[in-house]
Formats: C-alpha cells, sequence, structure tokens
C-alpha cells in the first residue's frame, strides 16, 4: 500500500503572504500620497485631486487587511488562498491605476477623452465587480464561521454584510454619475448638493469598527457584548440610512431636514450606549478596587 499523502495544512495555507505584502504596500501608499497632498498645500476636493490615492491607498489596504483576518475565522476551504491573493492583487491594480491617473494629470473616473483612458475606465470597472463579487461570496461565507464569540461572530457577519451593501452603493454613483452629466450636471451631486459617494462611504468600514468593538468588549470584560455590538450596528444602520436620505434628496451631508435628522439623532443616541458601556465598566472595576 502507498502512504497517504501528507494532510493540507490548511491554516498556513490561509496565511498568505501576497495579501499581506499588498495591505502594506497599499496603506504605505495611501499615507504617502496623503502626506503630499499636506505639503503641497494642495485641494482637497476635484477629480485631480491626490485625495484620491491617498483614500483609495488607506481604505483598500484596510478592506485587505480586514479580508485577509477574516480567513483565519472561517471554516477552511482549499481555494482560499488562491480567492485572497486574487482580490488583493485586484485592489492592488485598481488603487495603482488610480494612482498612475492622478500622477499623469488626468481624472480616472468618467474620463472617455481618449481611447487610453475609456479602457482604463472599463478596467477599473471589471476589476471593482470582481472584487464585489468576492465580497460578496465571503459574506456569504461568514454563516460557516469557526466556533468564536457570539459579540464577535455577529460583528463578521454585520461588518462583511455592509461591506458588501457598500460595494453595491459604490457602483449607484457610477451610473447616476453619468446620468447626471449626460443632464448637465456633475458626477459627483446628485440634484441640489447630495453627495453620490456619502452612502457608500459610510457603510465601508465597518468590518472595521464592529469586530474591533467585539474585540474591545471581551478584552474588557463587558457583561452584555452582544448588546453592545447590536448598538453599534444599529447606529451603523441608521447613519446608512440617513446618508441615502440626505443624498436622493439632494441635500449637503448634514443639511438635514425633520426625517434626516431624526434618523441622524437616532443613530447618535444608539452610538452613545458602547461608549457609556464601557464608562460604566471602568467605574464598577474602579469601584471593586476601592
Amino acid at each position: 500500500m502507498q502512504p497517504h499523502p501528507p494532510a493540507v495544512d490548511l491554516d498556513q495555507q490561509r496565511l498568505s503572504p501576497v495579501a499581506i505584502s499588498v495591505t502594506v504596500v497599499l496603506l504605505s501608499s495611501g499615507l504617502i500620497h496623503l502626506a503630499i497632498l499636506g505639503l503641497l498645500g494642495s485641494t482637497w476636493h476635484g477629480p485631480l485631486s491626490f485625495r484620491k490615492p491617498a483614500l483609495f491607498g488607506i481604505s483598500g489596504g484596510l478592506t485587505m487587511w480586514s479580508l485577509t483576518w477574516l480567513m483565519t475565522q472561517l471554516k477552511p476551504r482549499r481555494t482560499d488562498r488562491m480567492l485572497v491573493d486574487s482580490l488583493s492583487l485586484a485592489l492592488l491594480i485598481e488603487v495603482a491605476i488610480i494612482t498612475l491617473q492622478t500622477w499623469r494629470g488626468v481624472a480616472s473616473h468618467f474620463n472617455h477623452s481618449t481611447v487610453v483612458d475609456a479602457a482604463i475606465e472599463f478596467s477599473m470597472l471589471g476589476l471593482i465587480l470582481y472584487v464585489t463579487g468576492g465580497i460578496f461570496y465571503l459574506t456569504w461565507r461568514t454563516c460557516f464561521l469557526r466556533a468564536i464569540e457570539p459579540a464577535m461572530a455577529m460583528a463578521i457577519r454585520s461588518g462583511m454584510g455592509l461591506l458588501a451593501l457598500s460595494c453595491l452603493l459604490g457602483i449607484a454613483p457610477s451610473v447616476l454619475g453619468e446620468a447626471s452629466l449626460s443632464m448637465g450636471g456633475t458626477s459627483e451631486v446628485w440634484g441640489r448638493a447630495g453627495v453620490l459617494k456619502f452612502p457608500h462611504g459610510v457603510a465601508l468600514h465597518a468590518i472595521q469598527m464592529l469586530p474591533i468593538l467585539a474585540w474591545m468588549a471581551q478584552i474588557f470584560g463587558l457583561k452584555q457584548p452582544v448588546r453592545v455590538v447590536q448598538a453599534a450596528i444599529g447606529a451603523q444602520c441608521l447613519f446608512l440610512l440617513y446618508a441615502v436620505w440626505q443624498t436622493s434628496c439632494g441635500r449637503e451631508r448634514f443639511d438635514w431636514d425633520t426625517v434626516g435628522g431624526g434618523l441622524l439623532s437616532l443613530a447618535a443616541i444608539l452610538g452613545l450606549y458602547p461608549a457609556l458601556a464601557f464608562l460604566a465598566q471602568g467605574l464598577s472595576q474602579d469601584h471593586g478596587k476601592s
């Protein structure tokens, strides 16, 4: 009889040096361009601002860091390494294109002025759709987490759900921006003053905030960590509804009406609950020591 082949070390397989390297490169690029933006004193606004490579680098790096960490919380599959590597490379190429276009002095989005620029934008759309598909797949995979704390499981599933929703809200500005341009408007504003990218940005980084909150609740020994995470999720969802309402009504981010003000107030109230829970825990520990 032939000996059985050695079992695949799936834990080691999912620790991808490619994904980790891409995360470092993206974060470094974002921070460097943020420093360049500050040193040059250039504008924060506009399609040619160094804000774009700065924010895309930092945001892409944080997202890739979260997806790489997420793989350690999922029940392993043999294709995990290939998946996380391909997602990281797709994000790297997308941010590289945006950065290159900025240094070229041309817009990376809504730019069809030349065949090259149109091909670049089409390529970015393909990369975005691929990453979005991967994120939706991983969101479904969060139904099959390893045995972890309930608060952390809730944070991961909700964070990935909001990230997937954010991806859809990131595609919407492309469609609506083109429609706005065809009507003589701008690609970044809907109606009178609605910021098309506002809802996308609001939900984008819940996958970092919610697990960090669950981890802190565990570290500080909160008695009801699930409620703390639930309150944070509720606040995040209400703030997202507020962002969608403001944009759809053609209002600036904080130019709210009665409905917008109500949503923002409820989000703030729920957002205070985790802070009060940590404060109460700290006071309880101090009282116990005394």
